[in-house]
């Protein structure tokens, strides 16, 4: 098949875009990511999207990074593309919170290719990862130890992003980039055996693939496949015993009930705990040992077990109840303790804080003007908002981007400066996804999620006292 039939075939067959979407395409200046910017550039008409470039210097290859990042705006420009070319100072960033270099160029990477696609608009990421770079995400799990979750390796659509170039190998790029004649740039440490990852690529697999199976690619990738197929069953399993499990959930606090975990398979009580410990934590996954930990808590006789779990979080058995706690939350232990799902459409009652909040979708035409509402009521961009939206306390450690400003800030610092008592501030409704606050409800809304001239429809919230009256 052509390459660029393929790849549009791919897209449409995960419905990664939608029309008149935009999307931004990272990229690094490497002959993946050039190939992926040309390839959607190609078929922007066909797909009725628009495109924007996002390129960021991480500052650990000096003159060289420079280099890649003028080749990038060339060639957006040379396309007639809008472009956002930045550095950051991941060295610095590293040192300070004591991270590797991967981790911390990973780390910074996602949120600033968050933070463009906020500030433009945009609905996708397009990631340039591929085939190969799939085979070696399963074989480094698979060495690692990881279970199906790690083993169905990188997925072809996940949040924000997407990746177009999943099915194609490596060697399908480098001919479409030459039959192209299109520039790009190498990462001389992509070729240092220094590296994990690079020693996997370098040597371990053409190994394997020499000695053992010429065919080692597409046998992890079908195994990449029956993974994420399984995974998602036993995920939906593990969603609805989770659900029977909880008897209380509340930010920095969830507990479960003893007696349902305890009928559970051993797969799917696994799940059940990497699943309170995601909500707990807004998104962070938990090693198997740690579950096994955890699991042993649970598992304990009487009353009184206890272990601490990574991030600060501690796993505790008192007779029936199992327990996850977060050691922040006991700086606001007199606080009220809330945590719900918002109904949307619908009502959402916060008895704890004696509010209720409403919720509509409506049509961009019917909104009324942002600037004359409110700080009872807020906007939103809806078609942007994740599925699962909650209402929640804050949290130790909250940050937030209010709207009009370019960079997050501590939400207690904020509150300090809007002036809020500290009786009132442990009381506000906290509109959030798994990830990030939304809404600090009756006090300001977040920059990510404002209505743009592109936005069709609108999230409509409301903010009043229990009884029904205005705040």
């Amino acid at each position: 098949m052509d390459f660029l039939r393929q790849v549009c075939s791919y897209i449409v067959q995960h419905r990664m875009v939608k029309r008149e979407d935009k999307v931004v395409v990272a990229v690094s200046g490497g002959p993946d990511s050039m190939a992926l910017l040309d390839a959607l550039n190609a078929l922007r008409e066909e797909l009725a999207i628009s495109l924007h470039v996002a390129h960021l210097n991480h500052m650990f290859r000096g003159g060289e990074a420079e280099k890649d990042a003028r080749l990038v705006a060339r060639t957006a420009e040379r396309y007639g593309l809008p472009a956002t070319v930045e550095e950051i100072d991941v060295p610095a960033y590293r040192k300070q919170e004591r991270l590797s270099a991967q981790e911390a160029a990973r780390a910074v990477r996602y949120r600033f290719l968050r933070e463009v696609a906020g500030r433009t608009g945009a609905s996708q990421v397009a990631l340039a990862h591929h085939a190969d770079d799939q085979a070696e995400t399963v074989l480094l799990h698979f060495i690692r130890g990881a279970g199906p979750p790690g083993l169905k390796g990188m997925e072809p659509v996940r949040g924000i992003y997407i990746r177009p170039f999943l099915p194609l190998r490596r060697a399908q790029i480098l001919e479409y980039c030459q039959a192209r004649q299109l520039p790009f740039r190498v990462d001389a440490s992509n070729l240092k055996p220094v590296y994990t990852r690079n020693r996997l690529r370098l040597s371990l697999l053409p190994l394997l693939e020499k000695e053992y199976n010429p065919g080692l690619v597409e046998a992890l990738l079908r195994l990449a496949d029956i993974c994420r197929e399984e995974d998602d069953f036993m995920d939906r399993a593990a969603r609805t015993a989770y659900r029977a499990a909880l008897l209380e959930g509340a930010p920095g606090r969830l507990v479960l009930s003893v007696t349902v975990l305890a009928r559970q398979h051993a797969a799917v009580k696994r799940r059940i705990v990497r699943q309170a410990f995601f909500e707990l934590t807004g998104g962070q996954d938990l090693a198997f040992q740690h579950v096994k930990a955890a699991l042993a808590v649970f598992e304990a006789k009487g009353a009184g077990a206890e272990t601490v779990l990574p991030g600060g979080i501690r796993a505790r058995r008192f007779y029936d109840r199992a327990e996850l706690l977060a050691e922040a939350c006991l700086d606001l232990e007199r606080a009220p303790r809330f945590f719900y799902r918002l109904e949307c459409p619908g009502v959402t009652d916060i008895p704890e804080a004696g509010r209720r909040i409403f919720a509509e979708v409506i049509p961009v035409g019917s909104a009324p003007d942002p600037g004359a509402l409110p700080a009872t009521e807020a906007l939103f961009d809806f078609e942007r908002l994740p599925a699962g939206l909650y209402v929640r306390q804050r949290l130790s450690g909250d940050v937030f981007m209010p709207y009009g400003m370019r960079a997050a800030v501590k939400l207690k610092d904020f509150l300090i400066k809007q002036k809020v008592p500290r009786e009132e501030r442990d009381r506000l409704p906290i509109v959030a996804t798994p990830e990030e606050i939304i809404w600090v409800g009756g006090v300001r809304t977040a920059e990510n999620w404002k209505v743009t001239a592109g936005t069709k429809k609108i999230l409509y919230l409301k903010i009043k006292k229990a009884c029904g009256g205005e705040l």
